[in-house]
């Protein structure tokens, strides 16, 4: 598959535009950090997740392409193309063949270009919602998911979750996460790459589930929650 981004699931930067992607840049979504000292104390608490969940800015994503044309006018024809495909208003959706079972909201991205000798260098800049949100398309197995059993005991609990919160201290911290290499990829629940407390939540949000009889406590009993979960809009940061 081509290195590309598609947006809206019909302006395709390589097969619609005749952009080759040099480099892409995905950031991770800022934390909001709405600490507060507490009046007439020395405790300062966090309001960042006072709804329930912690809440983030916006996403930076950032690419740079290269469009080779040695004729003047045709250049300019595929410039203004380029340009034109590149500016609206609101939000669309980002596709990036580096991630296809997830998509970005962005809005209209910041354009700039580079000519030398022919060869056009254009980067392109979007701020984009926080969540990376799973594409419908993806279907999640028993033998894809990462079942969060860290004790390695064949079911989640409260154990578990401890576990993986006191990995994310550590994380936090600067040290090591404490857990091994098979555990870390058992922690990382919500397969993003990353442990932090969202993989903790999910963890404790299945356990719960399945102490309601609602699924089975095993892998392929995760792999339909987190298929049910994806149908509910949740996005991972």
């Amino acid at each position: 598959m081509k290195a590309a981004i598609t947006i809206d699931g019909s302006t395709n930067t390589f097969y619609t535009l005749g952009l080759k992607m040099l480099k892409r840049n995905i950031g991770s979504a800022p934390k909001d950090d709405y600490r507060e000292r507490v009046p007439y104390s020395s405790v300062t608490f966090d309001f960042g997740s006072v709804c329930g969940r912690q809440s983030y800015g916006e996403r930076p994503l950032s690419y740079k392409f290269e469009l080779l044309c040695f004729h003047g006018r045709r250049a300019q024809d595929k410039i203004v193309r380029i340009i034109e495909a590149l500016h609206w208003t609101g939000r669309k959706k980002l596709e990036d063949s580096l991630l296809p079972d997830y998509y970005f909201m962005v809005s209209e991205p910041a354009v700039s270009f580079e000519e030398k000798h022919g060869i056009y260098t254009f980067t392109v800049t979007f701020r984009a919602e926080p969540y990376m949100y799973p594409n419908s398309n993806k279907m999640y197995t028993a033998d894809t998911v990462h079942f969060p059993d860290i004790n390695d005991d064949g079911i989640v609990d409260g154990s578990d979750v401890t576990l993986i919160l006191a990995a994310v201290g550590e994380i936090s911290a600067g040290r090591p996460s404490g857990l091994t290499p098979e555990q870390e990829r058992a922690a990382d629940a919500d397969m993003d790459g990353m442990i932090t407390a969202a993989d903790a939540s999910l963890a404790q949000r299945f356990y719960a589930a399945a102490l309601e009889g609602d699924y089975d406590n095993s892998p392929a009993g995760f792999a339909e929650f987190m298929n049910d979960w994806k149908d509910m809009g949740r996005g991972i940061v």
